[in-house]
């Protein structure tokens, strides 16, 4: 989804690997599947909410969510 806007580098200012671009369609799909604001916003929360998780999960940092 994402990936299929072709202004989203432009619109942006910034440029993301295709793997973060994977990561933002999925989540995008998965707030429209569940009715859930598909923003820039909520989906950075969100990506940066599963990375704060993995980093807990791996050991690198303690949560204190």
């Amino acid at each position: 989804m994402a990936y299929d806007h072709p202004d989203a580098p432009k619109q942006f200012g910034i440029r993301l690997s295709d793997e973060t671009m994977e990561l933002v369609s999925a989540i995008q799909e998965f707030r429209q599947r569940t009715n859930q604001p598909t923003t820039l916003a909520a989906i950075v929360e969100d990506a940066i909410g599963i990375y704060y998780d993995t980093l807990v999960k791996e050991g690198a940092i303690y949560g204190n969510k």
